[in-house]
């Protein structure tokens, strides 16, 4: 870009902002609102007289009215409620006095006329009304405010307006207007300036506006919103009084000086002031003054001296009018920590030597730090601010208890997914001030090794939540950027946005260390293609967008331009561990020792190789899956030591690559819905939270152990030892059964043991209980499924004793494949088809179970593996491995029921369901359980109705089928070799090759898997029935394709299913959960296909 032009851009701004500071005049750039325009076209002179005080005000509201009746929804469903209900109140109060009223000419009305215009305004606001989440919704005091303004509608017309406040979530709003009402005591209002202040309109009949004159502010304002001022007026004038102060605040606010953006934003260049619009607050002096400062000198930016110096001494006026103490949006408002903060950052920017003291005092609360008393749920980006303020001490280390309070914080509400930014709709905003406050430090300890100390002392699990944390932030921002190199769309302001978090981003050591691994840096990559953008649409940097959030959206043209000067001169990091800061000097960042192992990130790497060979993830951006792979790295050291703390099964030493690929599967396709959904708009990227990934891999890592648990301890050694017998499989099953026993007293049953009346059982059948009980009290107790309805925990209690119970079926299954193996013998001489002898073998399984003498562990020579008759090595294999249970069973039957259940897939799934709707955050938002960026997942899939259940419960069974079949697709060799039943080894597989022979069993020739025999060629092979490897392999090969064609077909029924869903859940966020469930589970099935990475389990 050029700089010379930038420079001249940057010093006119700051000239802007310096001359207001030092007119003595109200500044404030902000958008005009219909809401607030409307509030001040219904003001009459005296009250009931017809002399409305701002008809040009009247005139704003006709001019923007919709063709279809209503008014715009700036950015969010509640912005075009509040515009649309306050407009048509205003337009009933003037139809009271149409055509007496003394009105300006109204050119509008010729055409449109008024009645015309309140019809369609009605219908508009009932199809709003109809379609709004009221549970979704988090902008100021819209309980209050909506309740009050239906009311009012309804008090002027009659039966006109009837049937405004019965809307789908009426019963919803009104419970939160009786909440918020409920917590306000009696004469609160007349006793002390609140929050409440700013939206008296909505205390409309409820209160006496002639008490509460004494708590306006100097300027003559409520709280800074002329909305609220309007009503308090029309309140006076109704009780015969006035406040010339108060009329006169209100035309500043309509006569205020307009900035450039805004006016050119208006589409008319040539006004200035005066066309009847007013902001949702005026003036914001102290905000968009500090906003300003902060953001251009954290970019590199240098103040003159003059400007900085009228700006200093506008704050520090500010300062000592406060006394010393603290900042609100506008001087002399009610304080509040998020404009405190940045006042003491700009002052610090300036040269003033301010502390943080008062700022602590009057906002720190036990875990984070309060935006304003009495708030509802605290704001993230005012803990960022205050974060940021507190490292900018002299020697932070002073305020290290704070510091480690808030940084926890920030962490903590990223985790769980519980971020609700109050004052922007954008979560870019909030990434980038919470890459500010995390790089500055890392900054500040990079320099102070004590304050590194310190912190770590406190607080060393931040060692591992803030690489987490800004790893889940740098996922959201590069999966959201679009191929032109912009942000949500186009946006140049939220472009800025995202060109800043990565330059913040850039400064933590594991970013570093990202960087500088791969030939081409993608983050640099990334930060330039945003410059690009934004060198491309300098028109847009005076455009403020409907970002920011008052009582509606609002935009900020002063701030528009402030963050994209700051983003196109901000220096391109070049990853080399140092770092030029704004004079010229080096700084080191980088700490080599907060690098992740090279080992641990070696293994990682090697997996992230392997899974993008696979289908799903060809598309995933390469710079998505490094990031994922780092992610994947500081989740499996959580992983390894969660599995340490569980202490669940025991630690076999055995090969466990799964640890390696668990973390991956789930942040490399949570990066994947990231892509997927990143780029669609400007509200919030798609993904799950660092809590529910967490959450599932530690599911999936226990899953991994207890196959592998049911395999050795229960499959090979118990049941290995008593030979399989049907007793020893009934104890096992009555194990099960009394687990769960503690999970459904009422339906316990009073059974026989097998050992008799008296508890006989062996020790090691002991442990084996005692296992299981853990793994399923794991799973029951979890909190997501304790908060969960009643029934879907009935649900999931089935499907884990189901899952186990298929463990055990699936041993009967192997015992009887391997019994099958010994006593069906078909050797087959020659692919023309020979005689065939049958042979018969004793499997002398010991019936009933008798106790060995020490039953914990039974002695070497005692134990039996169970595929030991059928199982040889894969040199002298020369038996069918055809399933024949006395029990027939189809293919499509055993896939569908023991197979799935077997799989895990569908009692994980419930389990997933239940971390979905469940909100483990410390604050909530007062609106129910919604998730953090406003989509609402507080009902259980399994618990809405029976269409949902019912087809959730049809994709997960398609699900767990096909992944049985990519994994059995993948393991034909593993299985083989193991015994282990496989897919292939029904005889549906071999109908046509048994056909052309005339028998009804497939024969597999000699020499097993590949046709070697001891090392040789010999006859067809595991799946050959001809001569030599050829035939062999053609034979494999068509029985894979068959079970590929079927894995095929089922998965179009998923997708079916898929799409039923999805129809279902409109709106929600819940499908894009299921999507990300969907494609983990599709994953592992397509690594088998891609390389088997199965536990292997010993037989011997």
């Amino acid at each position: 870009m050029d700089s010379t032009h930038l420079q001249s851009q940057i010093s006119s701004l700051i000239s802007f902002v310096s001359s207001h500071c030092s007119s003595g005049k109200g500044l404030g750039t902000t958008s005009s609102a219909i809401y607030d325009t409307a509030w001040l076209s219904m003001i009459q002179k005296p009250s009931n007289s017809g002399h409305f005080l701002f008809p040009q005000c009247f005139t704003y509201i006709l001019r923007h009215q919709l063709p279809s009746g209503g008014w715009t929804s700036y950015a969010t469903p509640i912005d075009g409620i509040l515009n649309t209900a306050a407009a048509l109140l205003a337009l009933k109060r003037h139809s009271l006095f149409f055509p007496s009223s003394q009105r300006p000419s109204q050119p509008e009305l010729t055409t449109w006329p008024l009645q015309n215009r309140i019809l369609l305004a009605e219908s508009a606001l009932k199809s709003m009304l109809a379609q709004w989440d009221v549970a979704s919704t988090d902008q100021v005091g819209f309980e209050l405010l909506v309740t009050r303004l239906l009311l009012l509608l309804e008090e002027e017309s009659g039966v006109q307006g009837q049937g405004l406040s019965s809307f789908p979530g009426s019963s919803t709003l009104r419970a939160l207007h009786d909440a918020k009402l409920a917590k306000l005591p009696a004469n609160y209002v007349y006793q002390a300036r609140s929050t409440l202040y700013h939206s008296l309109e909505a205390l409309w009949g409820y209160i006496d506006f002639t008490k509460v004159g004494h708590l306006k502010e100097a300027n003559g304002s409520m709280l800074a919103s002329p909305a609220s001022t309007a009503a308090y007026l029309m309140g006076l004038a109704e009780k015969g009084v006035w406040d010339e102060q108060a009329e006169e605040y209100l035309r500043g606010a309509v006569d205020r000086e307009r900035f450039g953006g805004e006016a050119e934003a208006e589409g008319r260049l040539e006004e200035r002031r005066g066309d009847g619009g007013v902001p949702c607050a005026w003036p914001t002096e102290t905000f968009e003054v500090t906003w300003v400062v902060t953001t251009l000198a954290e970019a590199g930016v240098g103040f003159g001296e003059q400007e900085g110096r009228g700006i200093r001494k506008y704050l520090e006026e500010g300062w000592a009018r406060q006394d010393g103490l603290l900042f609100s949006f506008f001087p002399g408002g009610l304080v509040d920590a998020d404009d405190t903060a940045r006042a003491i950052m700009a002052l610090r920017h300036l040269g003033a030597n301010v502390g943080v003291d008062s700022l602590i005092r009057a906002f720190e609360a036990k875990d984070h730090f309060r935006t304003y008393e009495g708030e509802r749920n605290p704001s993230i980006s005012a803990n960022c601010n205050v974060l940021t303020c507190l490292l900018m001490m002299d020697d932070p280390t002073v305020y290290v208890r704070q510091i480690v309070k808030t940084a926890k914080f920030l962490c903590e509400q990223v985790h769980a997914d519980s971020v609700r930014e109050k004052w922007h709709i954008n979560e870019l905003y909030w990434m980038m001030l919470i890459s500010q406050s995390f790089a500055s430090l890392f900054d500040a300890m990079a320099v102070n090794p004590a304050l590194e100390a310190s912190v770590f002392q406190l607080a060393p699990e931040l060692r591992e939540q803030i690489p987490t944390t800004s790893l889940h932030v740098l996922t959201k921002v590069l999966g959201s950027q679009g191929l032109d190199g912009s942000w949500a769309n186009g946006i140049a302001e939220v472009t800025a946005y995202g060109i800043l978090t990565l330059s913040w981003l850039s400064h933590l050591p594991w970013i570093q260390q990202l960087g500088r691994m791969h030939g081409v840096n993608f983050i640099t990559a990334s930060i330039e293609n945003g410059k690009a953008f934004l060198e491309a649409h300098k028109q847009d940097w005076k455009k403020g967008q409907y970002l920011w959030i008052e009582k509606v959206t609002y935009a900020s043209p002063v701030l528009c331009e402030a963050y994209c000067l700051a983003a196109a001169v901000v220096p391109v990091p070049d990853f080399t561990g140092s770092t030029v800061d704004a004079n010229g000097q080096v700084v080191h960042r980088t700490n080599d020792s907060l690098f992740v192992s090279a080992s641990l990130l070696h293994g990682v790497l090697k997996a992230g190789q392997l899974i993008s060979l696979t289908p799903l993830f060809r598309d995933l951006a390469p710079q998505l899956l490094r990031v994922a792979e780092m992610q994947a790295c500081y989740a499996l050291g959580f992983l390894q030591q969660k599995r340490q703390e569980l202490d669940i099964f025991p630690i076999t030493g055995g090969d466990e690559k799964y640890m390696t690929f668990i973390p991956l599967t789930w942040t490399a396709s949570n990066a994947l819905r990231v892509q997927a959904t990143g780029s669609h708009g400007h509200g919030h990227s798609g993904g799950l939270s660092n809590y529910i990934l967490q959450e599932m891999m530690i599911l999936s890592m226990l899953n991994y152990q207890v196959d592998e648990y049911m395999e050795t301890a229960v499959e090979r050694d118990f049941l290995g030892f008593y030979e399989g017998s049907r007793g020893s499989l009934d104890a096992i099953r009555e194990v099960i059964d009394q687990v769960f026993d503690e999970f459904n007293p009422s339906g316990r049953r009073r059974r026989r043991s097998i050992w008799g009346d008296s508890d006989h059982t062996p020790t090691n059948l002991k442990i084996i209980r005692s296992t299981l009980a853990r793994y399923v009290r794991y799973i029951l107790l979890h909190p997501a499924v304790i908060s969960a309805p009643g029934g879907v925990r009935a649900r999931l209690a089935r499907e884990v004793q189901t899952f186990l119970l298929a463990h055990v079926q699936h041993a009967d299954d192997n015992i009887q494949f391997a019994a099958a193996g010994s006593n069906r013998v078909f050797s087959c001489h020659d692919a023309a088809g020979g005689q065939e002898e049958e042979e018969e073998e004793e499997t002398g399984l010991p019936s009933p179970i008798s106790e060995p003498t020490d039953s914990s562990s039974p002695p070497p020579s005692k134990r039996r593996r169970l595929s030991s008759s059928s199982s040889p090595s894969l040199d002298t294999q020369t038996r069918t491995k055809i399933f024949n249970p006395p029990n027939p069973r189809t293919y499509y039957s055993w896939v569908r029921s023991t197979s799935a259940d077997h799989t895990s897939c569908p009692f994980s799934f419930t389990f997933y369901t239940c971390l979905l709707s469940h909100n483990p955050g410390k604050h909530g938002n007062g609106n129910g359980n919604t998730t953090g960026n406003g989509n609402r997942m507080g009902e259980n899939l399994f618990s809405r109705d029976a269409k949902t259940s019912y087809v959730t419960e049809a994709m997960v069974r398609s699900l767990a089928s096909l992944c049985r079949m990519f994994n059995d697709y993948g393991s034909v060799a593993r299985d083989h070799a193991e015994g282990n039943l496989n897919s292939v080894n029904f005889g549906e597989f071999h109908l046509s090759s048994a056909g052309r022979r005339g028998d009804g069993n497939r024969c597999m020739g000699k020499g097993g898997l590949g046709g070697k025999k001891d090392g040789k060629g010999g006859k067809g092979g595991l799946y050959g029935d001809g001569d030599g490897d050829g035939d062999a392999m053609e034979g494999e090969k068509k029985v894979k394709e068959e079970l590929m064609w079927i894995a095929e077909y089922e998965r179009r029924g998923l997708e079916r299913a898929m799409g039923e869903l999805e129809g279902l859940l409109v709106g929600g966020k819940e499908m894009e959960g299921v999507k990300l469930f969907v494609d983990v589970t599709d994953l592992y099935g397509q690594i088998y296909v891609v390389r088997d990475i199965g536990v292997g389990v010993s037989r011997g």
